[in-house]
């Protein structure tokens, strides 16, 4: 697992991970551990009119776009911005 930081790209109106200073895409149905506290927990990121992560299958909280989040993510399951299609 590699920690990295989770932030609203205003530009493109996107979530974006970043790890070591590379940005990664995030997209409907991508999980990592999301802190809250000082602890982590396995997260679900979804969206509906705003985008959200769910936590134990019932509990939802709406990402805030000014906010950055602190994560860990496993870094293979990412795909860097700038990879082309």
């Amino acid at each position: 697992m590699s920690r990295g930081i989770l932030v609203y790209d205003h530009f493109n109106q996107e979530w974006r991970v970043w790890i070591r200073q590379k940005p990664y895409w995030v997209v409907q149905g991508d999980t990592f551990d999301l802190r809250i506290q000082n602890r982590y927990y396995r997260v679900l990121m979804e969206k509906d009119l705003d985008w959200f992560i769910r936590l134990d299958r019932d509990l939802v909280f709406v990402l805030h776009t000014h906010e950055v989040y602190k994560i860990k993510v496993n870094i293979e399951d990412c795909l860097p911005v700038d990879t082309p299609y």
